[in-house]
């Protein structure tokens, strides 16, 4: 696995600690929040680059729940999931390896309200247009899946865009 991945075998024995029984797909939700033409994205503590909220999906929760839950938890906005617009393999649009499968699933949202505020996880909130977006947390989201995002909030009649 480390010679394939170039992760450590320490990392590789964390990553796989807490899991039991067949690995399957790790699942990461992310949310597309617009506002007068510009996209919500969040500021990553971890690395302290722009992406779009989002994270793990949480065991015994729906794809919209996490959408809706990552969005509040992260950039303090109450959303409503309306459509998928995005479904990628990871490993088949980011330049780095994971040691095992992950889905990244983009849903646009409907914002009905927001109010950024301190957490653990996100240094702001804030919404760019498509020619002004901020460095990429390029683990998190692509350039291209942005704007995805961006075309589907166009069309009411969007055709997911899966692998």
């Amino acid at each position: 696995m480390q010679e394939y991945t170039g992760i450590s075998n320490e990392r590789i024995r964390d990553l796989f600690a807490s899991g039991t029984g067949y690995e399957t797909p790790k699942v990461d939700v992310r949310a597309s929040v617009f506002k007068d033409g510009r996209i919500l994205m969040v500021r990553e503590k971890i690395d302290g680059a722009w992406s779009l909220p989002g994270g793990w999906a949480d065991v015994n929760t729906s794809v919209s729940e996490s959408a809706a839950r990552e969005c509040f938890e992260e950039a303090g906005a109450r959303v409503k999931p309306k459509r998928v617009i995005i479904i990628h393999q990871a490993d088949k649009h980011y330049d780095f390896p994971y040691p095992f499968t992950i889905y990244k699933i983009f849903v646009e949202c409907e914002l009905i309200e927001n109010r950024f505020s301190a957490n653990t996880e996100t240094l702001a909130a804030d919404f760019f247009a498509i020619d002004s977006l901020p460095p990429l947390s390029n683990e998190r989201n692509t350039r291209e899946q942005i704007e995805i995002c961006f075309e589907a909030k166009k069309h009411e009649l969007f055709e997911t865009v899966f692998d």
